[in-house]
């Protein structure tokens, strides 16, 4: 029956599996939903900081490329946030760094095709490098931010 609970009613199904895990009733667990959801999980980790790393890298090339003025502080401010979201990620799941150049590089692909397409939405001039200007160690400094253009690739 937890099988079938799971596909109708996944939150009932959740307090169901706890309850029998605080009670190690071991038989009666549905396994195979547990270690997917397990598994679940630590994507959602990985795909929350590559999200980040996205927002991030996106709003850096905004700064750097766009010649806009009057958002320019909104950017700045959305940074600060989406860099002390992902240090709190890092900090309370250390497994992440691990993971970190492979999101990053998925990020800084997605957020290349988000600025140039902005960009062109708002008849800007701007050409977004193919490769990423900003190291990873420079898109989580706090203090870190483009002057004007991004630097060539490192």
């Amino acid at each position: 029956m937890t099988a079938q609970t799971y596909e109708t009613d996944f939150l009932y199904w959740t307090q169901e599996q706890s309850a029998l895990l605080r009670a190690r009733h071991w038989d009666a667990l549905d396994l195979e939903h547990i270690a997917e959801e397990i598994e679940d999980m630590g994507r959602e980790q990985k795909l929350a900081l590559q999200s980040l790393l996205r927002q991030i890298l996106l709003h850096l090339l905004k700064l750097a490329l766009s010649p806009a003025q009057a958002p320019r502080a909104k950017w700045t401010e959305e940074i600060i946030e989406f860099r002390d979201q992902a240090q709190t990620r890092l900090d309370a799941t250390p497994s992440l760094k691990h993971h970190a150049p492979e999101l990053f590089a998925k990020a800084w692909q997605q957020a290349r095709r988000a600025a140039q397409k902005s960009f062109d939405l708002y008849d800007e001039q701007a050409q977004v490098p193919a490769l990423c200007p900003y190291s990873i160690e420079q898109v989580l400094d706090p203090d870190y931010f483009p002057d004007a253009e991004p630097a060539s690739n490192q």
